[in-house]
């Protein structure tokens, strides 16, 4: 998979821009305000479906302007598409695929698969479950078009379920209804994820310890309130009877307390949490892995490359683990963001702006 050019109108800081990149190593580079973590992001649209800084559609356009485009051309099995996204601020996102608009977001993600790398990522050790939650959707729903469906369907109940229990007089039989649906839809995800994090956890863990040079090892552990339920009827009891038995607290709390959306996984380095006892130098070591190992499962499911998004990540690296990512993504398309120093990494350098 190869991205030829990204065209932005109207898109964060820019009017209008286009830049064309090269099959190898892209490099961005230019002072900090420029928007070259704009552009990054903007590519990212059409892998993850929304912004990786969290940032909101309408967020994501221009001051003063009420719509924005952003328009990716790039080859992928011998074929060379055109995604488009149109962001307004008072309507959903409009998505294009050749030209053709596309109504639903699991026939879109898929079709452009990318990796992202940012400072942010700490917080797959350091941070909230939330945090890894994200990460493994947003790789998931890349891999497995299925997943999307699923994933939306399930938010759109929780949400449910969420306004029934802060309605003034909380409706059981209505609350039953929305935990058998979450009971069957939740033991599907987590089943899914549980699968996914298997095989994360041996790749990552692999890269890991290549990295370090085999003097520490990395374990990655599923989390999930399910407990050991195996199969997607165990699973799905196992949900219905922790739904049952949390259902007056949460009645009392007017919040859901349980549930898929609960899902995390544990990193230990060393045998030990990384999050409370791992260095920092270890840490982001963990988080690498993570990320090369995301790509690579995504290689392994489609038979393709996915393109690499690096921002301002080298700047946080020593000179060994620079060396360790480059050579890891040599042969696919990376496009870095810097401020200076790009001799040491080569490739095409663009100065937007």
């Amino acid at each position: 998979m190869k991205v030829n050019s990204v065209t932005v109108c109207n898109f964060r800081n820019y009017g209008d821009f286009s830049v064309s990149f090269d099959s190898g190593i892209n490099v961005l580079c230019g002072k900090n305000g420029i928007g070259k973590t704009n552009l990054l992001e903007g590519i990212f649209l059409f892998a993850g479906g929304k912004s990786f800084r969290g940032a909101k559609d309408r967020e994501m356009i221009r001051f003063g302007c009420e719509n924005a485009a952003v328009r990716l051309n790039f080859d992928t099995g011998g074929s060379t598409n055109e995604l488009e996204a149109r962001l307004f601020r008072g309507q959903k996102k409009q998505l294009f695929k050749n030209g053709f608009q596309v109504t639903r977001l699991s026939e879109y993600l898929g079709l452009f698969r990318a990796v992202v790398f940012t400072p942010d990522h700490m917080d797959l050790v350091k941070g909230a479950p939330e945090s890894r939650r994200r990460f493994l959707d947003i790789a998931m729903c890349q891999s497995f078009p299925r997943y999307v469906a699923l994933l939306s369907e399930y938010n759109k109940l929780l949400f449910q379920k969420s306004a029934c229990l802060k309605s003034e007089a909380p409706d059981g039989l209505l609350i039953d209804i929305y935990n058998e649906k979450l009971a069957t839809l939740g033991a599907s995800i987590t089943k899914s994820r549980r699968s996914f994090v298997a095989r994360l956890a041996k790749k990552a863990s692999e890269i890991y310890s290549d990295m370090t040079s085999g003097g520490e090892s990395m374990k990655i552990s599923f989390l999930t309130q399910a407990g050991d339920a195996d199969g997607s009827d165990g699973l799905a009891k196992s949900y219905l009877t922790l739904f049952e038995s949390k259902k007056e607290s949460e009645i009392q709390r007017k919040c859901c307390l349980c549930g898929a959306q609960r899902d995390d996984f544990s990193v230990h380095i060393k045998d030990r949490n990384a999050k409370l006892y791992a260095s920092q130098g270890q840490q982001r070591s963990a988080v690498l892995s993570l990320k090369l190992a995301e790509g690579a499962l995504s290689e392994d499911y489609t038979g393709d490359t996915c393109v690499y998004l690096l921002d301002d990540i080298l700047s946080e690296l020593d000179r060994n683990r620079q060396e360790f990512i480059l050579e890891r993504l040599c042969g696919r398309q990376f496009i870095i963001t810097c401020c200076e120093d790009t001799e040491r990494v080569g490739g095409k350098v663009i100065r937007p702006g």
